[in-house]
């Protein structure tokens, strides 16, 4: 196996002598690996719509396995009464039995989840830290069906409990 530190020569190499590196491997096909398994009923296209404290939105979202299957990513476009939003969430596990997520968005938020597999019904769960003295997050995915989500989206004030912010359904195509 080659050490990280030669794979980054050889590609800087490659760029300086005009042959070209080989492409990243992202397989569409992929399945996640690991402690990512339980969340392989998120993979695939969805449509979704939905409301809320915002108002009526509709989207499409992505779940793609990515790095042979150790990486699950989310790219999210959707239209709401502000305008369009995107936003792009990464899962990893950070350490054995632990599974974070890093969410970016075109509005500048970065947050920062943990994640748990849900049992029954399937789901995924991301919830932020407490104690960190802003308000809390909590994106929860339900399988209700094997081609529906109930996607559910709920803000925390600090100390206070979670009220639901966004809800709706995703449909995969």
């Amino acid at each position: 196996m080659r050490s990280l530190g030669l794979l980054m020569l050889e590609g800087m190499c490659a760029c300086a002598t005009g042959t070209p590196a080989p492409a990243p491997s992202r397989v569409e096909t992929a399945e996640l690996v690991g402690e990512l398994k339980p969340y392989s009923f998120l993979l695939g296209t969805w449509d979704a719509e939905g409301g809320g404290s915002p108002g009526a939105s509709a989207g499409r979202f992505t779940f793609e396995a990515d790095v042979q299957g150790h990486v699950l990513v989310r790219r999210n476009v959707s239209s709401t009464p502000k305008g369009k939003h995107e936003d792009l969430v990464v899962l990893y596990v950070a350490e054995p039995g632990v599974v974070r997520a890093s969410y970016f968005d075109n509005e500048g938020h970065v947050i920062q989840y943990g994640v748990r597999a849900l049992d029954s019904p399937p789901g995924a769960e991301f919830v932020t830290a407490e104690g960190t003295g802003g308000p809390r997050f909590r994106l929860t995915n339900l399988r209700t069906s094997d081609d529906t989500l109930l996607v559910r989206f709920e803000v925390a004030p600090p100390g206070g409990a979670f009220r639901t912010y966004l809800e709706g359904t995703a449909r995969r195509r």
